[in-house]
């Protein structure tokens, strides 16, 4: 019974992802499992943390809200503070999907903001996605990137294919 749900809410969301363009934005549920998530237009093009995205080849990501965290004493580049998001990817497609293909550029306050490594923590970077990730699964990752002490407005903006590949989506908060 619980596949015959997943299956439906699957295929109803990628009946409407695939009306609905390159990419919309779909407003989680926290009693449903990804793949179920009903779809819900962002009226300003950019979506909030907690937001899915959804392509049409059937890939989807969820940013979450940021977290601060202090960098160690190794780590690249050197930043006083550092805004953690993870990043859940869904593969709705029928193939499998590297999820280091991902491109994902930050600003803080307009101004780009750098990808932080830090191995000390766990935070490796885009880079470290080796994985293949198979159809109908989904993976977490950490991405850090240096941010000034005050909170900032930040957006990361998110192409499945890699720069230039698939249409870009944005999503955008407080830091």
């Amino acid at each position: 019974m619980k596949f015959a749900k997943s299956a439906a809410g699957l295929c109803l969301m990628l009946a409407v992802a695939g009306c609905a363009g390159p990419s919309v934005a779909v407003t989680p549920d926290e009693n449903l499992t990804v793949e179920q998530r009903a779809e819900t237009p962002s009226a300003s093009g950019a979506a909030g943390y907690g937001t899915q995205r959804v392509w049409a080849s059937g890939l989807s990501v969820v940013v979450s809200a940021p977290r601060s965290l202090a960098p160690s004493e190794t780590a690249i580049p050197k930043a006083r503070r550092t805004a953690v998001f993870t990043i859940t990817v869904y593969n709705g497609s029928k193939a499998p999907y590297l999820p280091s293909q991902l491109s994902v550029r930050a600003t803080a306050d307009g101004e780009p903001a750098a990808e932080l490594v830090d191995s000390v923590q766990g935070l490796n970077g885009l880079a470290a996605a080796v994985a293949e990730l198979p159809p109908g699964r989904d993976t977490q990752l950490q991405l850090a990137f240096a941010v000034p002490e005050s909170p900032v407005r930040m957006q990361l903006t998110i192409q499945p294919g890699g720069q230039g590949q698939d249409a870009p989506t944005v999503f955008e908060g407080q830091a």
